[in-house]
């Protein structure tokens, strides 16, 4: 087996291997971040109800929701202190207090890296077919 014949078979398998699988972990990143919703940024305030600590922050409809303020980020606040917080638009009554911008980056990067691996193998496979 000649080094040409070498470079054309590793750059079949690598081609094969980063458009399949790229093409995967770039869907399921897109999928990971659709399930999860979009986060809108608010500002939320720590408050003292019955049932203990909550934040409070208002939606883009003007209406009023909270949760626990259980959070690493709440933990050494007082009511009154004001917090960043994201909400979810499909459930506003949901959310956190730390940002929400890696969800599915990770799976999104990796099949981007995959798919352009496998897109130079393809365009060297090709580059192959006439030397």
């Amino acid at each position: 087996m000649d080094v040409y014949s070498l470079v054309a078979l590793l750059s079949e398998v690598l081609t094969l291997v980063g458009l399949v699988v790229g093409g995967i972990l770039f869907v399921a990143g897109l999928l990971v971040r659709g399930v999860k919703g979009r986060w809108v940024l608010t500002d939320g305030v720590i408050a003292s109800s019955r049932a203990g600590t909550v934040i409070r922050w208002f939606d883009r409809d003007g209406e009023v929701h909270e949760c626990p303020a259980n959070t690493h980020e709440t933990h050494g606040l007082a009511p009154g202190d004001d917090v960043p917080v994201w909400f979810s638009l499909r459930t506003p009554s949901r959310c956190r207090t730390h940002t929400p911008e890696a969800e599915g980056r990770a799976l999104r990067l990796t099949g981007l890296i995959l798919l352009g691996t496998g897109a130079a193998a393809g365009v060297l496979g090709i580059v192959l077919l006439f030397v």
